[in-house]
């Protein structure tokens, strides 16, 4: 895990902005910082190491081929690189490192761009072939890494993170409205745009080509998810989840660092931690939970940390918790809008104070996530379109049910004049038809499932990245291994939801693994008590910082919906997820418009051991 930058460009001090862009993004990478420029000086690669694959200044980047002709920078984990090797070897090429980024450099001079085909894992990397003036650029096919650019003229930026590209100094950070509408609408963004204007996400499962020669950039998808079920037995079914989950973990686990385990509770997680220990003793876990004594009866439910104690004590980890209070909410908002920089979905300071704790014991953490989009995990979802297979119908439910913030019979109320006259109201819904039509004719639940894996999906994943990686740690997700992914597609509709729950087949396969109490739980996702945080302890903050006179959002969003929200909110309804969006914003405006400093916190929370008895 790393970060990455690369920039083409004509202008003056290519040297010095590369320089800027990899310190900006130091915390992804503390090992080791490597350059590359080229001969003609208008073409650069940075990199900022975080060691997991041998540890070795063999390992150190920007990398180079045997003559120094192909270069480049990687961040991820390729799991089959040791598959790999053995074929390139056999065909003349020649290796100076146990690394696989050494691999990803012959596999590209062997076999282009095809190369990413045959690759199993997470990346996002720029490579430089100088012999055709090509930068070749990707990402991996569930999008775990990210991979941002910018096009202007003659430059081209790239970074794992937009604030690598902000300190180019080639681009000016302004709002993308229409990114702005979409975020507001789904409390995400669908398309490549970011919340940065003329900034863009390269879609998870595409290449970027530029030729230097031409000066023509291309995207292409090499791959996406695609429904094929398949006539199995139950049985044949679970036998090859466990075979394949087996197998998935055992690639995972390659590292010559320690590595842990986040535990939410849940039966995904604990599938981890149930295989891992088999392989590691002594393993370090790690969860979150809230002090339940103040809060109303039905968010007491919220705090999981009875049942990650239950695995914990089970498969005898070393278990770390996180109490998280609600004055972590807003003092670390800061840090959060910082690192985050393109929100997504989620009130993400729970994964944020997590990796804090991960980060003093491990530099890799396992996590859960996809298992739910993979297997169904989510039954509530798929009751809403269960049956529509009219489209309209489909459209109705779920676009509505997924415009979670604000509708868009509202949005004329929501944003400012300056806004609305800059905006289409239907960008949104547009955007979201982009993705249902990709899916395929699929039955209601696939093409739901679809829909997940490119938004909800895509958003938690960047959400781990980039919590994970402000604290330098390396997040890996078993469950989106290629093998995985591939089993979940093959599986009928009633084999992943049946009789309104979601991953009948998953449980059956880990019966044998986790106990009753796990497998048969309902699905809750890792969420906190903010609703009645926000109305109780945080009120008079969050009336300060969205109401005040320093709120810098009412250039973009109408003062008078914000009060309402919050009106609504203090007399019962739950607003909590447009107030955190809200809250996310403001001081997105204040840190990347305005340029105000991240305040500094002090007393800065130690993770804590506990006996999982």
């Amino acid at each position: 895990m790393c970060g990455i930058t690369g920039l083409i460009t004509s202008s003056t001090g290519l040297e010095k902005r590369l320089k800027k862009m990899a310190d900006v993004i130091s915390h992804r990478g503390p090992d080791d910082e490597g350059f590359w420029i080229d001969d003609k000086g208008e073409v650069g690669l940075g990199h900022r190491r975080l060691s997991i694959i041998d540890l070795s200044s063999a390992g150190h980047q920007p990398m180079a081929n045997e003559d120094g002709t192909v270069w480049i920078v990687f961040n991820g984990e390729v799991y089959n690189f040791g598959d790999i090797k053995p074929e390139l070897e056999a065909k003349g090429h020649v290796f100076r490192s146990q690394t696989d980024s050494e691999v990803l450099i012959h596999a590209y001079e062997e076999y282009g761009e095809k190369m990413v085909g045959r690759l199993n894992g997470m990346w996002a990397f720029i490579i430089y072939d100088t012999k055709n003036q090509r930068l070749f650029a990707s990402r991996d096919r569930m999008g775990v890494k990210p991979l941002y650019y910018y096009r202007s003229g003659q430059d081209l930026v790239l970074g794992s993170e937009i604030k690598a590209i902000l300190a180019s100094d080639l681009v000016k950070p302004a709002v993308d409205l229409e990114g702005l509408n979409e975020y507001f609408t789904f409390q995400n963004i669908l398309s490549e745009r970011t919340l940065f204007a003329d900034v863009k996400m390269l879609p998870a499962g595409y290449n970027l080509t530029y030729d230097l020669a031409k000066k023509r950039l291309s995207l292409s998808q090499y791959w996406d998810l695609k429904y094929a079920p398949e006539n199995k037995s139950e049985d044949e079914f679970a036998e090859m989840i466990t075979e394949t989950f087996r197998e998935s973990m055992d690639r995972h686990l390659i590292s010559d660092v320690p590595v842990g385990a986040t535990i939410s509770g849940g039966m995904d997680s604990s599938a981890i931690v149930a295989t891992t220990t088999k392989h590691f003793r002594n393993l370090d876990t790690f969860t979150g939970g809230f002090d339940t004594k103040n809060l109303a009866e039905g968010d007491r439910s919220f705090d999981e940390r009875g049942d990650a104690r239950l695995i914990a004590k089970t498969f005898g980890t070393n278990h770390h918790e996180r109490l998280i209070s609600p004055s972590d909410a807003l003092d670390y908002l800061p840090s959060i809008a910082y690192h985050f920089e393109d929100p997504k979905v989620a009130m993400c300071y729970t994964f944020y104070l997590i990796a804090e704790i991960v980060s003093k014991e491990v530099k890799v953490v396992l996590s859960g996530s996809g298992g739910d989009e993979a297997f169904a995990g989510y039954p509530w979802r798929y009751q809403l379109i269960e049956g529509k297979t009219n489209r309209h119908d489909f459209d109705q439910a779920l676009y509505g049910w997924w415009s979670r913030l604000v509708k868009d019979q509202d949005k004329k109320r929501f944003f400012t004049p300056r806004v609305l006259g800059q905006i289409d109201l239907k960008t949104p819904f547009k955007e979201y038809g982009k993705i249902i039509d990709a899916a395929g004719d699929v039955s209601p639940v696939n093409k739901t499932l679809y829909f997940e894996n490119k938004t909800f999906l895509h958003g938690m994943l960047m959400v781990e990245d980039k919590m994970d990686m402000a604290f330098s740690v390396e997040g890996r997700v078993p469950f989106l291994d290629n093998e995985m992914v591939d089993i979940a597609r093959r599986i009928p509709d009633e084999l992943k939801y049946r009789g309104g729950n979601g991953k009948y087949l998953l449980r059956k396969a880990f019966k044998q693994l986790l106990p009753e109490e796990i497998t048969e739980k309902r699905k809750q996702g890792f969420t906190p008590p903010d609703q009645t945080w926000y109305r109780r302890e945080l009120k008079d903050d969050i009336e300060d910082l969205l109401m005040g006179q320093k709120t810098l959002s009412h250039q973009y969003i109408n003062p008078t919906y914000i009060r309402q929200v919050l009106d609504e909110h203090n007399a019962g309804a739950d607003n909590r997820l447009i107030m955190w969006s809200l809250m996310f914003f403001e001081w997105w405006c204040r840190i990347y418009l305005d340029g105000q400093k991240v305040p500094t916190l002090g007393n800065e929370k130690v993770p804590t051991r506990v006996q999982a008895g």
